[in-house]
């Protein structure tokens, strides 16, 4: 699972992932960036606030049973500015990692007019560069050729799971996971995600989900296989 953000995980997928870990599958966490521009308060330092979204991010993964979880510190909001090394690292974390999925972001999530944090420059800049990373870089011996040097071989994961898309194709039932997706969500303190009326918030956004589903309760992905 590779995502932009502290947090971005548990906003879109927390509950599956518990369901996931449930089943004995193996999840490790990667995000491009600590958050560390991500909050108005003039007395948190980058380097401060970074140090406690990525403790956040820890307790959040330990509530659904995740401990694999890499911080590539990269600044929030500047992916864009660095994709060449981006795309060097994801491509190096698949070939280590080898998974038959990731869990990213759409790199075209439509317009954005049903949220606009899709369209936030971190999350498609990330997409695409997983998008090809995955399907392009990790596959071939001429990406990156001193990482295969190295000893990592070569690999392509079967499919990517995108979040944030308009047109969710892949709906996960989250109903039985709901209480424990709202406690790693509310370990984001510092995004105000323990505040009494996130619960009311995000069961009208998984409920929403859930109608377009089949389900009361639902977390959405659009499926990119490959080619």
């Amino acid at each position: 699972m590779i995502v932009a953000h502290p947090d971005d995980i548990e906003v879109h997928w927390a509950g599956t992932v518990a369901r996931l870990v449930a089943q004995g599958r193996l999840v490790a966490y990667v995000l491009a960036t600590s958050g560390n521009r991500g909050i108005a308060d003039p007395a948190k330092t980058a380097e401060r606030l970074a140090e406690l979204r990525e403790a956040e991010q820890r307790a959040a993964a330990a509530v659904v049973g995740v401990t694999d979880i890499t911080f590539l510190r990269y600044d929030d909001g500047d992916l864009a500015f660095h994709v060449p090394q981006l795309r060097a690292d994801v491509t190096r974390l698949i070939r280590q990692y080898r998974p038959s999925t990731i869990i990213t972001h759409d790199p075209y999530p439509g317009n954005g007019s049903r949220d606009a944090c899709a369209i936030y420059p971190d999350h498609t800049t990330l997409g695409l560069t997983v998008f090809q990373a995955a399907y392009l870089c990790a596959p071939s011996p001429l990406c990156e050729p001193e990482q295969v040097r190295k000893g990592l071989p070569i690999h392509r994961p079967e499919v990517l799971m995108l979040i944030m898309s308009q047109e969710p194709d892949v709906f996960v039932d989250i109903e039985p996971v709901f209480t424990l997706r709202m406690q790693a969500l509310r370990q984001h303190v510092t995004q105000g995600r323990d505040r009494p009326e996130q619960e009311a918030l995000f069961r009208r956004i998984t409920g929403e989900l859930g109608r377009r589903g089949g389900y009361r309760l639902a977390e959405g992905f659009r499926r990119l296989a490959p080619s």
